[in-house]
This record gives C-alpha cells, sequence and structure tokens, in this order.
C-alpha cells in the first residue's frame, strides 16, 4: 500500500526545510515499503535528501530492496561508499549481496573492505555459489543446538543470541556441523524442561543443496508447507538457511522470468528501462519472429491460384491461424507452469499432452462449428462451412500438440521450458494452419465456385 497524498506532501515539505535528524525521524514511522513508493514522487535534490536521511536508520537497507529493479542502480550511485557500507553492515549477508549486485564489480572491493572482516567473509563466501542457486539467497540468520542437550538448555542457547530474528526452527546438528535433524520452536517451548532434544527433533529434515536451483527449493517448501529450509554442501554440512520471505522473492522472480521467456523478452526490460536498452533486449526476438512468420507465409504462396479462384479464402486465413495460435499459446503456459511448479512430477507426462490434446478437439469442434456456419450464412457454400470446420480443428489440435510438447522437449534438453517456445508455436500454428486450410480448400475447390 502506497502512502496518502497527505503524508506525501508532508514529507516534501519537510525534505525542502528540515534537517537530516527530522526527516529521519518522520521517515522512522514509515514501513519500509510505503517509503520505497516516494522515491518516484520527488525531484531530484528531494531524492538525495531522502537517501541521506534514510542512512540514518536501521531499515534504510530494508527500504532500498523494496525499490523496483530499475531505479535501484541510480539510488545506490548517489550513496557514498562509507554510507552504503553502513547500510550493508545492518542487513543480512543475502540482502547485502542483492544491492551489491545492483552496483557495478569496481565498487565492490571498497564497500566489501569496510565492513568487518566476519560480515566481509559472509558475503563473499555467497559469492561462490551460482546466481539463483539456494546458495546464492541462503541466510546465516539461524540457530544451531546439539541433540545432547535439554529442552531448557536449548531455550537459554536461543535467548543468548538475540541478535537471531525471525528464526521458525533450531537446527540440530554434531560436533562436526553435519545436520542430523531440526526442532521447531513451538515443541521446544512446549517440552518439558529435561526432555533431551534427541527425543522430540524431526530426524527426517527437509534441506536442500547450496547449488540447487532456486526454484526447487521453493518447490520443496511449498510442498511441505515449510516456513524454513536449512541448506547444505554435499557432506551435509550446514551452511545456511532459507526462510519463507526469501522463498516469495523467489517465487515472484521465477514467475517474471517464466512470463517474460514465454513473451520473448529479458528480465532486465521493465517499464522505466530506457528506450536503447529496451531495444537491443527485443529486437532479436522480433527478427526471429520475422523470419518465422515469413516461412509461415511462404506456405500461402503455394495456393496463389486457389485464392484467386475463391477470394473469400484470404478473409478467413488469420481466423483459422489466429485461433489455433491461441489454442496453442494456452497448452504452452499451462504445461509450462506445471514445470514450473513441479506438477508433472506426480503424473505421467503423456496424460498431461493427451488432456491437452483432447481440450483441443472439444474447442476446435466447438469454434470451428461457429466458424463454418458463419462462412455457410455469407456464401451460401456448405463446402466452404465444412472446409472452415476441418480446417479449425486440425490447427488448434495441432496447436495443442505443440504447446505442450515443445516445452517438455525443451525440459528434457535441460533448457528452460519458457525460453522462446512461444515464438515456435506461432510458427507451427500459423503454417499448419495455412496448410491445413489452403489444402482442404483446393482439394474442395471444384465445390466453392
Amino acid at each position: 500500500m502506497s502512502l496518502a497524498s497527505i503524508q506525501i506532501k508532508m514529507i516534501k515539505r519537510l525534505l525542502d526545510t528540515a534537517t537530516d535528524d527530522k526527516i529521519a525521524h518522520a521517515l522512522d514511522k514509515i514501513h519500509p515499503s510505503e517509503l520505497s513508493f516516494l522515491f518516484s514522487e520527488l525531484n531530484e535534490n528531494q531524492t538525495r535528501r531522502l537517501i541521506d536521511s534514510l542512512t540514518l536508520l536501521a531499515k534504510a537497507g530494508q527500504t532500498l530492496r523494496e525499490l523496483p529493479d530499475f531505479l535501484l542502480p541510480d539510488v545506490l550511485e548517489q550513496i557514498s561508499d562509507k554510507k552504503f557500507s553502513d547500510i550493508l553492515l545492518r542487513m543480512e549477508p543475502d540482502d547485502s549481496l542483492f544491492l551489491l549486485q545492483k552496483t557495478p564489480e569496481g565498487r565492490w572491493p571498497i564497500l566489501l573492505e569496510a565492513l568487518p572482516e566476519l560480515q566481509r567473509s559472509r558475503i563473499e563466501k555467497l559469492l561462490i555459489y551460482p546466481n539463483n542457486s539456494a546458495g546464492s539467497v541462503m541466510t546465516s540468520n539461524y540457530i544451531t543446538v546439539r541433540s545432547e542437550m535439554t529442552a531448557q538448555e536449548a531455550v537459554e542457547h536461543l535467548r543468548s543470541h538475540p541478535e537471531i530474528k525471525g528464526a521458525f526452527y533450531i537446527y540440530v546438528v554434531d560436533d562436526t556441523n553435519h545436520l542430523v535433524g531440526v526442532q521447531s520452536l513451538r515443541q521446544l517451548v512446549m517440552a518439558p524442561l529435561g526432555t533431551r532434544i534427541k527425543d522430540i527433533m524431526d530426524r527426517d529434515a527437509r534441506a536442500v543443496l547450496a547449488t540447487d536451483d532456486q526454484e526447487k527449493v521453493a518447490q520443496i517448501v511449498g510442498q511441505y508447507n515449510l516456513l524454513a529450509i536449512p541448506v547444505t554442501n554435499e557432506q551435509r554440512e550446514l551452511v545456511g538457511v532459507i526462510t519463507v520471505d526469501d522463498v516469495i522473492d523467489i517465487v515472484k522472480e521465477e514467475a517474471t522470468e517464466d512470463i517474460y521467456h514465454l513473451a520473448g523478452l529479458s528480465e532486465a526490460d521493465r517499464a522505466m528501462t530506457p528506450v536503447a536498452t529496451k531495444v537491443k533486449k527485443r529486437l532479436p526476438w522480433m527478427i526471429l519472429n520475422l523470419i518465422t512468420a515469413s516461412l509461415a507465409a511462404t506456405v500461402v504462396g503455394f495456393f496463389l491460384q486457389s485464392i484467386e479462384k475463391f477470394v473469400a479464402l484470404a478473409v478467413f486465413l488469420p481466423i483459422v491461424a489466429g485461433v489455433g495460435g491461441n489454442g496453442g499459446m494456452q497448452s504452452l503456459t499451462v504445461i509450462t507452469r506445471s514445470i514450473a511448479l513441479g506438477e508433472l512430477d506426480f503424473v505421467k507426462v503423456h496424460r498431461a499432452v493427451l488432456r491437452e490434446i483432447g481440450n483441443g478437439m472439444i474447442v476446435g469442434a466447438i469454434c470451428g462449428a461457429l466458424m463454418g456456419l458463419i462462412g455457410f450464412l455469407w456464401k451460401g457454400n456448405f463446402y466452404l462451412g465444412l472446409i472452415l470446420f476441418l480446417a479449425m480443428v486440425c490447427n488448434v489440435i495441432m496447436g495443442a500438440l505443440a504447446g505442450a510438447l515443445f516445452p517438455i522437449f525443451f525440459k528434457f534438453l535441460k533448457r528452460d521450458p519458457a525460453i522462446g517456445t512461444s515464438v515456435l508455436v506461432t510458427f507451427f500454428t500459423d503454417t499448419f494452419g495455412f496448410l491445413s486450410f489452403l489444402g482442404l480448400a483446393t482439394f474442395f475447390l471444384q465445390y466453392l465456385g
């Protein structure tokens, strides 16, 4: 929820007249997610004053974290190295890394050097892992205990670490830091004080590897309704934890990625991205689309004589191709999302494909009947209606088949099922739609005169 207009006016007045301390005092009462909306309402001088005042607050980093990606690099550029390092010091390592990655790499050594050794080493450990891996988004904000501890000892140990916030579970490790179990805080405080942790902990602790893709992490957390999940290395040594708020960010990021890839867009292309960047990101896909559309159009060239003899065929060409393409995109979206959510792991792939084909048959038959009726009533020709019906049914079925199979094929090749598949499905449905409709029309041409 954004700020009310009267609040924005008040903050603008403060930014123009008040000291940084007074501005910071006013901002401290506003939630970071609401503060982030201010940046779109301010002029350059007010933005600079807002940044200077924010750096005095502990929630400065959280506020910056809420800013949209296209705006964040420009804002971070206006923050001095000293103030930026102070902000990073008050943040979790994974959030610090997120902000660092929005600045030029040449600035990293200066910012990291100003941090205490412990904080710097935590961030540098995250840099070891690939982008979008579990290791790159995990946090060191967790509590570990030994299995021989009593519930009372574990609670006292928890109280001795007030800096650990938002802990939903405590993790049970052995003397070599290997994960052996997990204990929920609720069960811990409900247990008798003398109970041993090993007697109440969950030994079947769900965990992910630091090298696992973040999308897999989100799937596991959602499947088992977890509030946090431990991250281990290959030897099952505990190296971090991913909490549910990070998972929400992962889900948003992955959903955005899938939507953008289906449309042939780059994730860097946002509403306020510079035009030059937009052109650079979109043009290759548009050229590919131009090539595939041109190839599909060559099919029409083979049937020019048929179109010349019965010009009405040209009117229905885009309809047959468009309906088939729409059906193909629907199947493509459903199957791509099912792959992303791991739903296809629970069913046979061929059953999902057959259901899409079945839907294509029914939808194609209904749309084909309607279009056939329109063609018959317009030209009074039964064969035109029959051709439209058959072509529509065939193209919608083939569109559903293409939309279902392309993402599955890309997944088999270990590629992102969303990248470029929309262009391929459109090319397939356009080509097959032109071929089926004009092919049938040529076959029945003597009855169309």
